[in-house]
């Protein structure tokens, strides 16, 4: 993880999501977390991958679909999860199947969040992440 344990810098978090009504919301709610920023924000795939591989995120969350129907989430993940290994990832999705849960955990995702039911769990999802990357877990 890219958490700096002796200057304990805040988490870092990179939002990818289609729409920006959401996008916005999420943002919002993070902003409001103690030690935890928004170090970017993409719509599109390649936007995601450019600025998940600029910003390097402690953590990225994903929505499967995308503006540009140029990749998935899941896409991105798998993009950018070669050079950042240690970057965790939360997907979430309008579109909850058994086989977009197999394709979130295939691409290393730890989470996989149905936007209708879920959406405000993020903020303790996040909380616990910063609170194991405190404790070196």
């Amino acid at each position: 993880m890219y958490y700096d344990y002796l200057v304990r810098r805040d988490m870092k978090i990179f939002v990818v999501e289609d729409s920006a009504a959401v996008r916005e919301r999420l943002v919002e709610m993070i902003r409001e977390l103690t030690n935890i920023e928004v170090v970017g924000e993409a719509e599109t795939y390649a936007g995601a991958v450019a600025g998940i591989r600029d910003a390097l995120p402690d953590v990225a969350i994903l929505d499967i679909k995308l503006a540009d129907n140029g990749g998935s989430g899941f896409d991105v993940l798998n993009a950018v999860r070669k050079e950042l290994r240690a970057m965790r990832a939360i997907v979430m999705s309008n579109y909850v199947t058994p086989q977009h849960l197999k394709a979130s955990a295939d691409a290393g995702a730890e989470y996989f969040l149905d936007k209708t039911v879920d959406f405000e769990r993020i903020p303790g999802i996040l909380e616990q992440m910063k609170d194991e990357a405190q404790a070196g877990r």
